[in-house]
């Protein structure tokens, strides 16, 4: 009999802890783009080891946004009345080609400026007048990204194009398979952001890929030289190179959301930015952080999302 009443004491304190637990347990959904989400996923385990009452998990790809906690933004798009965007890093767009290209060997022979990067990559029939001197752009086979989450809007959006205004062929799926694309195609050409261009284990460019060469400074240039991610990013995150597209990304989500997704948005900001470099993303300027704190706080304003 004693070891039956011990044995429902167990049962029952097991059932409260187990209960106990449960009510300490804060879900967030998230939702996010793939090229992204090793970032967003190292921001994840860090705030759930300091918050171990707090499980954030990644939302089914299909679900509406509405449907979630927080989304992950990384292009332009205006904002529901009841949402908000928190800025907590950007990511940079380079053109690239396959190491043994063909296309890479005809574009070396004169730096791209931003006239010759727009005839390379977007159709002939917009902005005609520009298009005339295009010979050598027309041997190479674009390739794009078409997804939702695709860094091809962001990078049209910079140029002032629409991404079906995008030359050749377009790529389903997550924009790594662009990079795929272009090491097996000896005419290919794309870009892609920083993180999926360089190593970010070894912190340099990836092995069978090339930058195509742009009409930057003598400085810039040699940074860009070195194919290490680090200069880049130092670059990037230090001077405006007017010819290399730069994006704001951010968390969004309502404006009546859970508390606890506003404490993570500002532990991100607080204590998360350190692991951007690492993941090969720059971090916010000083100016947008600074707002983007008072914002989480409920002293500042809403953004709105812009490309620089």
């Amino acid at each position: 009999m004693k070891n039956f009443r011990i044995h429902l004491l167990v049962l029952a304190l097991i059932a409260t802890v187990h209960l106990h637990a449960q009510k300490n347990t804060s879900e967030i959904y998230i939702k996010g783009s793939r090229f992204t989400t090793p970032l967003v996923q190292k921001w994840i385990n860090e705030y759930e080891k300091q918050n171990p009452g707090v499980k954030i998990v990644w939302a089914d790809k299909n679900a509406d946004n509405n449907s979630v906690d927080l989304s992950v933004l990384t292009y332009n798009d205006s904002l529901q009345s009841d949402k908000q965007v928190i800025y907590v890093g950007r990511y940079a767009l380079l053109p690239i080609a396959g190491k043994n290209s063909l296309s890479l060997a005809e574009l070396s022979k004169k730096n791209l400026n931003k006239k010759k990067l727009k005839e390379l990559f977007f159709r002939e029939d917009v902005f005609a007048d520009d298009q005339k001197d295009a010979k050598s752009a027309s041997k190479a086979t674009v390739y794009s990204g078409n997804g939702k989450s695709s860094a091809t809007i962001t990078f049209a959006a910079y140029f002032g194009y629409k991404t079906a205004d995008i030359k050749g062929r377009k790529i389903s799926g997550d924009d790594q398979f662009l990079i795929n694309a272009v090491e097996k195609d000896q005419t290919g050409v794309t870009f892609n952001s920083l993180n999926y261009i360089y190593d970010t284990n070894s912190r340099k460019l990836r092995d069978n890929i090339a930058l195509l060469p742009l009409d930057v400074k003598k400085e810039q240039r040699k940074v860009l030289a070195s194919e290490n991610i680090d200069q880049v990013i130092d670059l990037l995150e230090n001077q405006n190179v007017d010819i290399i597209p730069v994006q704001d990304f951010g968390f969004l989500y309502s404006k009546n959301a859970n508390p606890e997704v506003g404490r993570f948005v500002s532990w991100v900001l607080d204590n998360g930015l350190i692991h951007n470099h690492n993941y090969g993303f720059l971090k916010p300027t000083v100016d947008v952080l600074v707002s983007q704190k008072k914002q989480v706080e409920g002293n500042g304003y809403l953004s709105s999302i812009k490309t620089k």
